[in-house]
């Protein structure tokens, strides 16, 4: 997809005014136990798969964090996790990010940033795992965020992208007709367009998982080549 400079504004900034409304009970919608919390185990159980083949623990980036959900129960749960980097766009959810990592006092390992996904703000080679679940379908620019995946990876560093499945009938109603209806300013991928994505942008060893029915979620573990 492209956009006008004009176009790309307004759509972050549309980003911008949902999750400032939404970050206030963001952790107590229903969002979270119908779509939220299935990714989340869906990448937890990846990550301890790779621990049980012998996988060093990670330095781990998540894209689009919310609240830190994720990258706390990564910690809680012990899976191979050196340290982590939660980013976020809203200032709001990073905020209510920060409050969840001091009170289980895990400031020390895992820290929160405001930042862009079309514009990470880290070196090169920097982190061996980028996570990004359920936030991709607000990117104006998804070409661009997924190359800045690629950037801040190690070599053989390893992608774990989820967002709604729209393939088949149910996905296509909730994503295609309503999520885009009531949010607007957001895409959701085919499997072909995030495989085609993928791959354009030095990925390899791409596979691809379909999970849950209502709503359906789409898995793409990828790796840097």
């Amino acid at each position: 997809m492209t956009f006008s400079p004009t176009h790309h504004h307004e759509w972050k900034i549309a980003a911008q005014k949902h999750f400032k409304r939404w970050s206030e009970h963001y952790d107590r919608d229903i969002i979270n136990i119908l779509l939220f919390n299935p990714c989340y185990r869906r990448v937890l159980g990846q990550l301890r798969h790779w621990h049980r083949r012998g996988i060093k623990p990670l330095r781990i980036l998540d894209i689009g964090c919310g609240t830190g959900t994720l990258l706390v129960r990564c910690f809680l749960q012990n899976c191979p996790v050196e340290s982590a980097v939660g980013l976020d766009m809203s200032e709001h959810m990073v905020a209510h990010a920060q409050v969840k990592a001091q009170k289980l006092k895990l400031a020390r390992r895992l820290r929160f940033t405001i930042g862009d996904a079309e514009h990470l703000p880290f070196p090169d080679h920097s982190f061996d795992l980028v996570t990004c679940c359920n936030s991709f379908h607000h990117y104006p620019h998804q070409d661009r965020a997924v190359r800045e995946m690629h950037r801040v990876l190690v070599h053989q560093g390893r992608l774990i992208l989820i967002d709604g499945s729209r393939d088949d009938p149910i996905g296509y109603f909730i994503f295609d007709l309503c999520v885009t209806r009531v949010e607007n300013h957001v895409h959701h991928c085919c499997a072909a367009r995030f495989h085609e994505l993928l791959q354009q942008n030095g990925f390899a060893n791409i596979t691809q998982h379909v999970f849950g029915i209502c709503p359906p979620a789409l898995m793409n573990i990828a790796q840097v080549e």
